[in-house]
């Protein structure tokens, strides 16, 4: 009990008191003097605890203060285990507010979750002593874990992080027509993992070649990286000149800042190519889509028309597969729905022939365009979507294939590549006219990024021969494989490849010789100054002639590293599992240390700027209308610090599988000894 609720109750006696005489009399009866003045008032700096000090008036007719004084002494006692269990509750409260906070960023929820009248009542529910949490309290809880990953971040950078691959795309927000840049680092740690981090999320003014380039330059600078291997963008028009300048910018930071002087810098988003060329495809057949997306729509729209259309399929005596419907920025749910459609294509054809109902649907007007329903699904539509799908199928297993890596995806580069070539040019000899010249047209556009080392980034086939599954003999097949074997192309470009690799590997172990060297220098400083070769006479000393002589053991056995390594054979070829080869780099970077450190930072190269999960999408990608309304800080913060803390979580140890338990479980008890066979006792 509080001294306000005194007061009340001091209020509520005195009024009864003087309403309990006589006549109880109206409220214009009443006067000031019946009430009294400023009833809520509290008592100024007055504790909770006094009440249990202060005499009470039946205390002072009491003739037994003894009794009173323990009286009072109980309720204090009382009073003590409530502060206590405020505290408490007010502890539990800081800590539900800052895990609202992280749901808010793990999950991308809006800010208005939180005021939502669903959320209130379970946080009353979950806490009874909860107030609301404001969306002022969640952006400065999140601003302060952004800071604090950040800070963490920047030490990481700056000790363990020897070089980084960069990607950068464009993100548009529709609501607020404004543009954002990401910028995402990838390297390999100590522990031979790949890592990823996004560093920046700003808003852009335009795409022009300066301002990327600009923000590139202060992003680095920001976070004190010096040193860069290659830049992954989409082919947008200001790219080029953005690297040009992005390029001339790193040479000036120092020798070491970009490997062979920026010659490889560039790659291209590999993934943007294969959305553009899906895109164009599907442009071509667009009404072909709608009409079965229309009959898909019509199918599914109830329950009845969805039996009718089972009493079909029996009766055309196909297999039953699962159709639903698509996600029209999402090409892959179209590619799915096609298939599924073209397989249940005889079905279709008899709701057309029997289904008086199917054909008038398509004979209604649409809202959304005013016009009659594009469809019913023909033969000749059947036909081009059939087509169709042989592309798609194509592209959709390159992106599948390539989002699903865990390990280093650029060592798959080439491989699903010259795939993709091999299945165009296969398509291009088909008998079917229609199909030979979309194959051909679709291959030519295919070829003006990924056609021999003109267009091509020699880096990408450079890390398909760093899989110890595939080495150089697997490049070489599918040189062999896509412009003839021993043919002029095919030998140019393994001598090409090799060539690359060979320089490389000199650039790299003259950089890490520099460094050892740099290390010893401080080292002999620390111990009080270096060692002298020489006399201050001339007169040379024999150590002199022993430490060049192993300089020259050195170098004769760096050299080797890379010619052992591709002459070795290859490693077996793992069918069904995703083959780690980081974890191979790691278990023999003793015994390639040069090799290896080009390993690690070839195979953090990056083949898409984008997300997996974005792999897919032809809209570009669009910030949500959530995010699009709050302030560019709050919105990196939110952005930056998802991807973070997501990143903890997954690099936390994994829990052990049922199977692993199990035979760690079948383990423990064969340790038991109980469990343990009696020996044999033999009588004597």
């Amino acid at each position: 009990m509080s001294s306000h609720d005194n007061n009340d109750d001091l209020v509520d006696k005195q009024v009864q008191v003087q309403t309990s005489v006589g006549k109880k009399r109206t409220e214009t009866q009443r006067s000031s003097s019946d009430l009294p003045s400023n009833p809520r008032k509290k008592l100024a700096q007055s504790s909770d605890i006094r009440q249990y000090f202060v005499p009470k008036d039946d205390d002072k007719e009491s003739t037994n203060g003894t009794r009173n004084d323990i009286g009072r002494c109980e309720l204090f006692k009382a009073y003590q285990e409530t502060s206590e269990q405020k505290v408490s509750t007010s502890g539990d409260q800081d800590d539900f507010q800052r895990s609202v906070s992280e749901l808010i960023v793990l999950s991308g929820l809006p800010f208005s979750f939180v005021e939502s009248e669903g959320f209130r009542r379970f946080c009353q529910t979950v806490l009874p002593m909860y107030d609301d949490v404001s969306q002022l309290t969640v952006a400065r809880d999140i601003a302060t874990m952004y800071l604090q990953e950040k800070a963490f971040l920047k030490v990481l950078f700056s000790v363990e992080i020897k070089r980084v691959s960069l990607t950068t795309d464009i993100w548009e927000a529709p609501t607020t027509s404004c543009s954002y840049m990401v910028v995402t680092a990838f390297w390999i740690d100590a522990n031979w993992e790949l890592q990823k981090r996004i560093i920046s999320f700003k808003p852009v003014t335009d795409k022009k070649g300066e301002t990327i380039a600009r923000h590139l330059i202060e992003c680095l600078d920001e976070w004190g990286i010096e040193k860069v291997f290659t830049v992954t963008v989409n082919n947008a028009e200001g790219n080029d000149k953005a690297l040009t300048l992005f390029q001339d910018a790193m040479r000036l930071k120092g020798a070491n800042a970009l490997v062979k002087d920026g010659d490889f810098l560039r790659m291209r988003c590999c993934g943007d190519i294969v959305n553009l060329l899906v895109k164009e495809s599907m442009e071509h057949v667009s009404d072909s889509i709608v009409a079965i997306r229309n009959a898909v729509k019509y199918v599914q729209s109830s329950s009845s028309r969805l039996k009718s259309f089972e009493f079909r399929i029996e009766m055309g005596k196909v297999s039953k597969c699962s159709l639903s419907l698509d996600c029209v920025t999402e090409w892959n749910s179209t590619y799915l729905m096609l298939v599924a459609a073209l397989k249940l294509r005889v079905a279709f054809e008899k709701m057309l022939g029997e289904d008086k109902l199917y054909g008038k649907y398509f004979l209604e007007i649409e809202e959304e365009t005013g016009k009659k329903r594009v469809g019913p699904p023909i033969s000749s539509t059947w036909d081009e979507v059939k087509r169709l799908v042989g592309f798609l199928r194509i592209f959709f297993n390159y992106t599948v294939g390539s989002s699903k890596s865990k390990s280093a995806a650029s060592s798959n580069g080439y491989s699903e590549i010259a795939t993709i070539d091999s299945n165009l040019i296969k398509l291009s000899n088909s008998v079917d006219e229609e199909v030979q010249k979309q194959a051909t047209s679709m291959r030519g556009k295919f070829e003006k990024y990924w056609d021999g080392l003109i267009n091509i980034n020699p880096l990408v086939i450079v890390a398909s021969v760093f899989d110890p599954r595939k080495k150089m003999k697997f490049a070489s097949l599918c040189f062999d494989m896509l412009h003839g074997k021993d043919s002029l192309e095919a030998n140019h470009l393994t001598s090409s490849i090799r060539s690359v690799m060979r320089h490389l590997y000199e650039e790299y172990t003259m950089m890490l010789n520099k460094q050892s060297q740099s290390d010893a220098a401080a080292t002999q400083s620390n111990h009080g100054g270096s060692e002298q070769s020489s006399d201050s006479d001339g007169y040379i000393r024999s150590d002199y002639l022993y430490k060049e002589m192993i300089k020259e053991m050195r170098k004769e056995e760096a050299s080797k590293q890379l010619d052992d390594y591709l002459i070795e054979k290859v490693e077996p070829w793992g069918l069904g599992s995703d083959y780690d080869v980081l974890s191979w780099w790691k278990r023999n970077s003793s015994k390639y240390p040069i090799l290896s450190e080009l390993a690690r930072d070839v195979l953090a190269i990056q083949m898409s700027s984008f997300a997996p999960e974005s792999a897919f999408c032809t809209s570009g990608r669009i910030l949500d209308p959530y995010r699009s309304s709050l302030t560019p800080y709050i919105t990196e913060a939110l952005i930056c610090t998802q991807q973070w803390l997501q990143t903890s979580l997954q690099s936390e140890e994994q829990l052990p599988s049922l199977k692993q338990m199990f035979e760690e479980l079948d383990f423990q008890e064969s340790l038991d000894p109980r469990k343990q066979p009696e020996p044999l006792v033999t009588e004597v």
